[in-house]
């Protein structure tokens, strides 16, 4: 048989057909590769996790001892308690309409006054049934309308109020001078001064002049009421014994005086002018029977929320302890603590609230003079301890306390160990701040902590 013809035919072979036999053989060929190296890694792994009895003892067993050591530093430990409060005035008054006499309703016809704004003596705080309701500084709610010829400690409370106004003399008597500063009140805010109506029965001679034949008195009434935020009226001495008789009227000395009533249904007191409207509470057109608008007046204060482990240390920080404000109208300034009281609802009392009936309370700091705006958010830092200056701050596993007591920290120097005796100022936040009894410890020194591997060297700590 010739050859030629097989060549013939291997070469009438379509090329398609050709590419496809050698597609396959380099198929072949990669699978091969991969099994091999599959193969390899295989036998690797199982070699390598192949151990003797000795070796894998070895492994399981601690690390040699090694010393764990810290730096000494003379970096003085601060234990801080960090605060966010709100800037306040130092007393709050709630103001609520009276219906005024004459009227048959309490209805708020105005309210002039604005969340914000600042109000001086004799400003017009609302407006109830066409009738003002006007700001004056005192200690004690108005609790009974006055007219020419009461004496009391409420008509000293006024002509104090009204003297750096329009110069009244401050007699306790509520004469012809007091009702001529009352109309001139009335006339400044825009309103017609109540006038007195009790018929004359004998002249007065003046604001110091008092009735030797007083007529019974009238029931007082209520006024322009109040929270009780400024204080109560005196209840000794000379000014207890004007609030007995003050119901007792004198003769008035003309029937129609412009000024000789002061209702105090249109009065308010606070405790310090200018004041300062917190809040307004009502709306024009409203009943006047609730809170009207809310006034802050005296100095400023920070009030923060505390906890009740806040409050503990609080009350129990030292004397030398420092209140530094952050972030706030008074950044950078210090002040003082005011007072600890447990939240109002929560617990009852001031420092001595039973902590079992609340877990909330509030710290008063007093910042220093200046104004601020009220509800401004301020941060506060107390320093409660801090170590001395001649101290050294070491990590609390440093210290090392015997069954007698005595404390010592253990230096690392030049190879060798020994043990230096401290006096254990205090330990804060992992730190404890040391004093040496010798001169043998100082900054940038190692101390030993403890001894990785020995069971021996362990380290105790002062608290």
């Amino acid at each position: 048989m010739s050859p030629e013809p097989l060549e013939e035919s291997s070469r009438d072979q379509p090329s398609g057909h050709r590419g496809r036999r050698g597609s396959r053989r380099g198929l072949v060929i990669a699978v091969v590769v991969l099994a091999l190296f599959g193969s390899c890694g295989s036998v690797w792994w199982i070699a390598s996790q192949a151990r003797t009895p000795e070796q894998r003892a070895a492994n399981a067993g601690p690390p040699p001892p090694s010393d764990v050591t810290a730096t000494v530093s003379d970096q003085r430990i601060v234990e801080r308690l960090e605060l966010t409060g709100r800037v306040q005035t130092s007393s709050r008054t709630t103001i609520s309409g009276v219906r005024p006499e004459g009227t048959s309703r309490a209805v708020v016809t105005g309210l002039p006054a604005k969340a914000g704004e600042s109000l001086r003596g004799g400003a017009v705080v609302a407006e109830v049934s066409g009738r003002p309701v006007l700001l004056l500084p005192g200690r004690f709610p108005a609790y009974r309308d006055l007219r020419i010829g009461d004496k009391g400690p409420d008509v000293r409370q006024l002509q104090r109020a009204l003297r750096p106004l329009y110069g009244v003399a401050v007699t306790g008597t509520y004469g012809p001078a007091t009702a001529d500063a009352v109309r001139r009140l009335y006339a400044a805010a825009g309103y017609e001064a109540p006038r007195s109506t009790a018929p004359p029965e004998a002249a007065e001679s003046g604001d110091e002049a008092a009735s030797a034949d007083a007529s019974p008195g009238t029931r007082a009434r209520g006024g322009a009421e109040t929270d009780g935020g400024t204080g109560q009226p005196p209840a000794s001495g000379d000014e207890a014994s004007d609030r007995a008789t003050s119901a007792a009227r004198a003769p008035e000395q003309h029937q129609d005086t412009v000024g000789g009533t002061l209702p105090a249904a249109e009065v308010t007191y606070v405790a310090a002018v200018p004041a300062t409207v917190v809040r307004v509470s009502a709306e024009v057109g409203d009943t006047a029977d609730g809170p009207l608008v809310t006034v802050g007046s005296g100095g400023r204060q920070v009030r923060a929320t505390l906890t009740a482990d806040q409050r503990t240390r609080l009350r129990d920080m030292p004397d030398d302890a420092v209140i530094r404000f952050g972030e706030g109208p008074y950044d950078g300034r210090t002040g003082s603590l005011g007072s600890l009281r447990a939240v109002a609802g929560e617990g009852k009392g001031d420092e001595g609230a039973d902590e079992g009936k609340s877990d909330t309370y509030e710290a008063l700091f007093v910042p220093p003079a200046g104004t601020a705006k009220d509800g401004a958010r301020q941060q506060i830092t107390v320093e409660l301890r801090k170590s001395p200056a001649d101290s050294l701050t070491v990590p609390v596993s440093a210290v090392w306390t015997d069954l007698g007591g005595s404390a010592s920290v253990t230096v690392l120097e030049n190879g060798s160990k020994r043990d230096v005796s401290v006096e254990v100022l205090f330990t804060y936040d992992g730190l404890t701040a040391v004093r040496a009894l010798d001169d043998g410890l100082r900054a940038s020194q190692k101390v030993m902590l403890t001894r990785r591997g020995d069971s021996s060297a362990a380290g105790g700590t002062d608290g």
